[in-house]
């Protein structure tokens, strides 16, 4: 399922292709039972990846747990990962958090995008 998503994304930003695979294990390597979404956002998801210039934004978000953020990259590729908890989640969207908001509008969701509906429900 997350190969199948992780191509939308591919398809939208025709320079990964060289690191698709390295970004599906990446991907994979953060994705666990407490997992609820993971999203692509950002000028990756609008497909306007910009070799040289643009990283790769993601957001997961865990049944529970404290706001993380890690940078890593691959091939010269800069990743941010920003994890959130549920409710952590629920009040950065209630505080109209530009990210976390248009990631979950406009992000390509690799995981949970059925999950979307009972979020905004929370608000």
């Amino acid at each position: 399922m997350l190969r199948e998503r992780l191509k939308l994304v591919i398809e939208k930003n025709p320079p990964l292709r060289e690191i698709e695979d390295d970004l599906l294990n990446l991907i994979s390597s953060i994705d666990s039972e407490d997992t609820l979404i993971i999203i692509v956002a950002g000028s990756t998801a609008e497909g306007r990846y910009v070799s040289g210039i643009s990283d790769i934004d993601i957001l997961v978000i865990k049944k529970a747990g404290p706001p993380t953020s890690r940078i890593t990259s691959i091939k010269d590729i800069n990743v941010e990962i920003t994890f959130l908890g549920l409710d952590d989640a629920v009040e950065a969207l209630k505080s109209k958090n530009y990210f976390i908001s248009q990631a979950l509008d406009k992000g390509i969701y690799l995981k949970g995008e059925e999950i979307k509906k009972t979020i905004l429900n929370l608000l």
